[in-house]
């Protein structure tokens, strides 16, 4: 739970800092793809919250954005398979790309490329951290 905290930190001060790119929205999709738990909600409502505070916005965009974007995905859930590759670039390529539309973002084709991108090797690095975590709790040992 510490490391998801401190990792949304993490992230939100990235993004209001340094980058225009959502790594908040791409953080909460792979949490969202791996996990499919519904506290998620909550969570991107108050982190949006606070990402709205940071950068100036109209309070309450961010985490209408953020928690429809991800109601959209847990729907998509029910008909396809969200955990492979493919659903993660394509979530997060049109995800970012709405959310620079929506919030007036510059250069957004590349920035969206770049975004989805970014979700493919972190969602490649989860899915690896849980391999190597589901290997130690079932009492597999690789040397």
């Amino acid at each position: 739970m510490w490391f998801f905290v401190i990792s949304i930190l993490i992230l939100m001060l990235l993004q209001t800092s340094v980058t225009t790119l959502p790594l908040v929205l791409l953080f909460f999709l792979n949490t969202e793809v791996l996990s499919k738990k519904t506290w998620i909600f909550p969570i991107s409502f108050l982190a949006g919250l606070v990402l709205d505070v940071l950068l100036l916005n109209p309070l309450g965009k961010t985490s209408l954005f953020l928690v429809i974007f991800l109601f959209i995905i847990l729907l998509y859930d029910k008909k396809f398979d969200i955990k492979t590759f493919h659903f993660v670039f394509l979530a997060s390529f049109i995800g970012s790309l709405i959310y620079f539309v929506a919030f007036q973002v510059s250069n957004i084709l590349t920035q969206a490329l770049i975004s989805a991108i970014i979700a493919i090797l972190s969602f490649w690095i989860l899915i690896r951290l849980n391999r190597i975590d589901t290997k130690r709790k079932a009492g597999f040992n690789e040397t």
